[in-house]
């Protein structure tokens, strides 16, 4: 490889072969312009091409990029190439490609124009050059479900030995990790390698049943990545979606990132960020929002940043043994019917009991459509009164916002998918000497001082089980729970994990004979505390979803 410095684009290209290494160049200048309909003359700007070669069977491959004015310059040896467009341009309702063969024997001026175009109409119905680049690589990226971190991103295939590229906090330290292929199906996943300081990370998963999965083409080390205006995409699994492609333009390149204005939301960690021609030129990693309230800016890694650890991946691959092709369960593809959710949560005398209890240091709650759709109802409703109450108020602070928290848990609850969530949170206690030092103040008379609180335990891991049988989870998460309060009641600064698993509608049912809830902790990982659910629990359970049945028996949930 070898770093060319181009005169009127100030760009670094990419050379491969070996008449790049030698010192007899001469220069060449490319002129590109398009004659338009009222015969003016219209620069071609901005256009990638690439200038190959195949003289003695050696292949070499040099991709560039005309300025603004439609011109680039670049030194290479005498020779016969070709000069091709790296994707159709779009130029009045027709479409311009170019291959161009061309005999360098000395300085020379090579114009790319109408007469050596090859042109195509372009139709009404036609479909775009990012619908069809789409189409093209969206089968190459995945969602990446994790233990930790926010339990879904997104990666990309670069091998077809099942290479996935994601970054690194969206896995994390997880020892779950599943890759969903498409809506039905998801795999197991390892991961060979990490750097979590470029936030770079690679996983590994057996294609052997999706032939059809192919891997995207990387930017090659050297060439130009991106310019200042260059139109991007990204594909990603943004806000509980999947494969979903946004665009934006290329606001600045820096050494070991891009920013962008490409919209980047949750979910969208790891994926890839495609220039005009196709090619992934980085891993859309983070979003800074703007505190102004506009729209932001978008962070992507550079993919140059991701070869060292790609290296490391490739050689663990090596020596390492292939993960499994077999199925993981898998999150339905349908969702609950709504009406039967405010149907069921509209009811008046609701007996939320069943739903929660405690276990021993922790407390358990099962969550259903109905019973997250009630509580989302009363927060609003509480809302709307508070709001009514202050409305000749104009200074009224708006300090009340019901909703804040259930966002907070959005990404573990779903948008209403037809699953049972069991959340585990170890509960709170005040210390020994906390309490001992408040009784003698409170028996001499003395106002006690705030009371110094930790939690009992840690969450580590949980099994649900049908009868004797486990039920294996759609989804194993952990998410991180930080209290740091200091005030005249409490005094508490503590971390733990919460569980957050999701499992199908059916895992709890009365014709289990029993279910039982086993939960570990991080202090005895095989030791777990156990609780068999009492009848009513699991009766409520199963009836929240009789209306879901009924409609998979009729074959009318979408």
């Amino acid at each position: 490889m070898k770093r060319l410095l181009f005169g009127l684009i100030a760009g670094l290209l990419l050379c491969s072969g070996p008449r790049c290494f030698s010192q007899e160049t001469v220069q060449v200048n490319v002129k590109a312009a398009l004659l338009d309909r009222d015969l003016n003359i219209k620069p071609i700007a901005k256009y990638r091409f690439a200038i190959t070669s195949n003289e003695s069977g050696v292949e070499s491959r040099l991709e560039f990029a005309t300025s603004f004015d439609g011109t680039a310059s670049l030194s290479t040896k005498p020779g016969k190439y070709e000069i091709v467009s790296l994707a159709p341009l779009d130029f009045q309702g027709k479409f311009y490609s170019w291959k161009v063969q061309v005999n360098v024997v000395g300085p020379q001026t090579i114009e790319i124009s109408n007469d050596n175009a090859t042109i195509s109409a372009g139709t009404i119905g036609h479909v775009d050059e990012l619908a069809s680049s789409y189409k093209t690589y969206r089968d190459s990226v995945v969602t990446v479900h994790a233990e930790y971190g926010p339990s879904t991103g997104t990666g990309f295939l670069i091998d077809p030995s099942g290479l996935i590229l994601t970054n690194q906090h969206v896995v994390r330290r997880s020892d779950f990790i599943a890759v969903q292929i498409d809506e039905r199906h998801r795999l197991p996943a390892v991961l060979l390698a990490s750097d979590s300081e470029k936030d770079i990370a690679v996983l590994w998963v057996n294609l052997t049943n999706f032939p059809y999965v192919k891997p995207v083409q990387l930017l090659s080390k050297g060439s130009l990545a991106a310019e200042e205006g260059e139109k991007v995409f990204t594909i990603g699994s943004p806000l509980h979606q999947s494969k979903i492609m946004t665009t934006g333009i290329v606001s600045k390149v820096e050494a070991t990132v891009i920013i962008s204005d490409v919209n980047i939301n949750h979910g969208n960690s790891g994926g890839p960020l495609f220039n005009s021609s196709g090619l992934v030129i980085g891993i859309t990693t983070f979003r800074d929002i703007s505190r102004s309230g506009g729209a932001g800016i978008s962070g992507i890694v550079r993919i140059e940043e991701a070869f060292p650890t790609i290296d490391v991946a490739r050689a663990k691959q090596a020596i390492s043994q292939k993960p499994s092709s077999e199925l993981l369960p898998n999150a339905p593809v349908d969702t609950y019917p709504m009406d039967a959710i405010k149907s069921g949560a509209s009811v008046k005398k609701f007996n939320a009991k069943p739903y929660s209890f405690v276990m021993g240091d922790y407390d358990v709650a099962i969550v259903t459509p109905i019973l997250r759709y009630r509580y989302l109802a009363s927060e609003v409703k509480a809302s709307e009164a508070k709001a009514k109450r202050n409305r000749n108020q104009a200074e009224a602070l708006e300090t009340f916002k019901p909703l804040d928290d259930l966002k907070g848990w959005e990404q573990y609850v779903g948008e209403y998918e037809p699953i049972i969530l069991l959340q585990v949170s170890p509960k709170l206690k005040e210390g020994f000497w906390s309490a001992f030092g408040r009784g003698m103040s409170a028996s001499q008379g003395y106002a006690p001082g705030p009371a110094s609180l930790h939690f009992k335990t840690d969450f580590y891991r949980m099994k649900l089980k049908c009868g004797g049988k486990e039920v294996v989870p759609i989804l194993p998460g952990k998410a991180q729970r930080v209290l740091d309060v200091n005030n005249a009641a409490v005094r508490v600064t503590d971390a733990t994990f919460d569980g957050f698993y999701e499992y199908g509608y059916d895992a709890i049912r009365p014709d289990c004979g029993k279910v039982t809830l086993e939960v570990f902790s991080e202090k005895k990982p095989n030791v777990a505390k156990v609780i068999v659910l009492e009848q009513e629990t699991v009766d409520r359970i199963y009836a929240d979803f009789e209306p879901y049945r009924k409609q998979l028996a009729a074959g009318s949930v979408h």
